[in-house]
């Protein structure tokens, strides 16, 4: 059983911490970590409706920001170590060089949309940066899509949570 001193304490922590520790979630998940940002993208965003002790906007804003830079990280991260490590360890996989060939073609020709539809799909927005740098896929492409995806990532997940809590605290007040 919580106590009303135990509640206030907790909405004070998450209202001073909430939004670098998801921000830092997304960044880590986008740098391929697999973390539940999702999860905890949607929490916050339903805990800032509810309480009002978290903004949504500077939640959405942490949320674009660490997304972005998370990419770029993964991004840098295949680019310099993804080769070499495909190369090395990918037959035990069952990447052959082919079969490496053949993704570095796909990402030339479908890597901005590769990465755009990636961010909404969980195990591959975690992946999704590190095989575009794996992969050779053009840095202006990459930058244009992971942006654009990270941004409506943030903003669709974020509002509709904090839509649906504040909907959800509307149902449950008492009439």
């Amino acid at each position: 059983m919580s106590s009303p001193t135990g509640d206030t304490k907790l909405a004070e922590f998450v209202s001073i911490y909430g939004i670098w520790l998801v921000a830092a979630f997304i960044a880590l998940e986008s740098v391929g970590i697999p973390l539940p940002a999702e999860a905890a993208l949607i929490a916050a965003g339903f805990f800032a409706a509810r309480t009002h002790h978290l903004d949504i906007w500077s939640l959405i804003g942490a949320g674009i920001v660490a997304a972005i830079l998370g990419e770029v990280v993964g991004f840098w991260i295949g680019r310099r170590f993804g080769h070499q490590l495909l190369v090395r360890h990918g037959a035990r996989l069952g990447f052959t060089e082919g079969r490496i060939r053949i993704g570095q073609w796909l990402f030339v020709r479908y890597g901005g949309r590769f990465v755009f539809v990636a961010r909404f799909l969980p195990f591959l927005r975690n992946m999704a940066a590190v095989l575009a740098g794996t992969n050779s896929m053009a840095q202006h492409s990459f930058y244009f899509a992971s942006s654009t995806a990270a941004a409506a990532w943030i903003v669709c997940y974020g509002l509709a949570s904090y839509s649906f809590g504040e909907a959800f605290a509307h149902v449950a007040s008492p009439a």
